[in-house]
C-alpha cells in the first residue's frame, strides 16, 4: 500500500515539475501494479522476518529493560535508528548522495514504522491485516480524487514546455561544460565544442574527453507542437557533428525566464539528457 501511494502522489509531483517529456502521471500506478504486485509481495516476505519482525522484538525490548513496559512509541524510536544506520551503510557505500541521503532516512523510518506498527497491532489483537488493505484502498482512491482536482481547480498548475519562436530561440546556448551552440535568425548555426553524447555512449567511454567534442557550421530549423508545446522541436544540422542531428530532433523545455534545449541519448526507454541554456 505504500508503494501504491507513493506512485500515486509522485505523480502529481511530476506533472507540476519542468520535465523532459510529458510524465505518466499518478494514473501510472495502474499500470505498474501488476509489478508492484509480483517484486513487492516477494520483498514484503523477506523484509518481515529480516527487518520489521526483528524492529517490533527490539522494540518491544527496550520498552521494557527502560520503562517496564511495552509501549508502542518504541516503534519509531527503533525504526528511526534502523533506518539511519541503513542510509549511512547505503551513503559509505557510494550508492546515495547528500540528497537521496537526506530524504531516504525519514522516508525509510515512517515505511519501517507503519509496517512495524501494524505487526505488532497484528500480534496483540489480530485482524489488521485486512483492515490495512481495505483503509489502504480508499486512502489510495482519495489522494487520487484529491490531486486531481487540485489540478482541475488549477490550485497546482500542471507543468507544460513554454511556446517559442524562432527569435526567442536565436541566441547563443551552452552546455556548462564549455561547448557552445550559437543559432542566427537567418537559420544557420555554429558549435564550438559541443559533446557528442551518442558516439560517446556507443563506444561506452567517457562523454567529456576531447575526442567526443566536436565543432562546426551547418543550418537549424524548428517545428511548432501540433497539438501540445510537447510537441516543439529544433532540427539543428552541423556538419562534423552527427549526434547532435537526432532523429526526433531536440526538445524545447525549461521555463520562460530559462529556457532548455535537450537531446536524449542511451536508453531510449529511459535516456539521459543534454542540455543546453542560454547564455
Amino acid at each position: 500500500m505504500a508503494a501504491v501511494l507513493g506512485v500515486e502522489i509522485e505523480g502529481f509531483v511530476e506533472l507540476a515539475l519542468p520535465s523532459f517529456g510529458p510524465p505518466p502521471g499518478p494514473g501510472a500506478v495502474l499500470l505498474i501494479a501488476p509489478f508492484l504486485v509480483c517484486f513487492g509481495g516477494p520483498f514484503a516476505l523477506v523484509a518481515s522476518p529480516l527487518l520489521v519482525l526483528p524492529t517490533v522484538s527490539a522494540a518491544r525490548w527496550a520498552a521494557t529493560r527502560l520503562t517496564g513496559r511495552d509501549v508502542w512509541w518504541w516503534v519509531p524510536v527503533i525504526a528511526s535508528v534502523v533506518a539511519a544506520a541503513g542510509t549511512a551503510a547505503l551513503g559509505a557505500a557510494g550508492d546515495l548522495g547528500p540528497g537521496p541521503s537526506a530524504l531516504g532516512w525519514p522516508a525509510g523510518a515512517t515505511l519501517l514504522t507503519a509496517a512495524a506498527l501494524v505487526a505488532r497491532r497484528t500480534a496483540l489483537r489480530g485482524g489488521r491485516v485486512r483492515h490495512v488493505l481495505g483503509w489502504g484502498a480508499v486512502v489510495a482512491v482519495a489522494v487520487f480524487a484529491i490531486g486531481t482536482g487540485v489540478f482541475a481547480t488549477g490550485l497546482a498548475p500542471e507543468y507544460r514546455p513554454p511556446r517559442t519562436d524562432a527569435a526567442e530561440l536565436s541566441g547563443s546556448w551552452t552546455d556548462g561544460g564549455g561547448g557552445t551552440l550559437r543559432l542566427d535568425a537567418d537559420g544557420t548555426a555554429r558549435a564550438d565544442g559541443l559533446t557528442d553524447h551518442a558516439e560517446a555512449d556507443g563506444d561506452d567511454a567517457e562523454p567529456t574527453a576531447a575526442k567526443y567534442r566536436c565543432s562546426g557550421r551547418g543550418t537549424w530549423s524548428r517545428t511548432e507542437g501540433e497539438s501540445t508545446t510537447w510537441d516543439q522541436r529544433v532540427w539543428i544540422r552541423i556538419e562534423g557533428c552527427p549526434g547532435l542531428d537526432d532523429p526526433d530532433g531536440w526538445r524545447v523545455g525549461g521555463t520562460p525566464d530559462r529556457l532548455e534545449l535537450t537531446i536524449g541519448y542511451g536508453d531510449p526507454d529511459a535516456p539521459d539528457w543534454y542540455t543546453l541554456t542560454p547564455r
